[in-house]
């Protein structure tokens, strides 16, 4: 089995450190608190899923979508079972 390192970034001022890069990242903005947004949630565990998310759809046993708080961005930044997690790109028509 391989391992991949993910680049992980770090906004200035701020905790998170398991959010991939991403220019429309919402860790770079001010907390929203109860703002419900979308996360890419990559974990350690086959079929690991924090209590605290709504699963949208599950992609591979270690990769799914879910729905979160802001506030809760910071419960899975703490998550010794979340490797990653990145926000929603958005994709453009050519």
């Amino acid at each position: 089995m391989t391992h991949k390192v993910l680049r992980l970034i770090k906004c200035s001022g701020d905790k998170f450190q398991k959010i991939e890069s991403n220019p429309a990242d919402l860790g770079c903005r001010e907390e929203q608190s109860d703002n419900p947004i979308a996360v890419t949630v990559k974990v350690a565990k086959a079929d690991y899923v924090p209590d605290f998310v709504h699963v949208r759809s599950h992609i591979s046993p270690k990769l799914f979508t879910a729905t979160v708080t802001e506030k809760n961005l910071h419960r899975l930044e703490e998550d010794p079972q979340v490797i990653s997690l990145s926000t929603p790109r958005r994709l453009y028509a050519v």
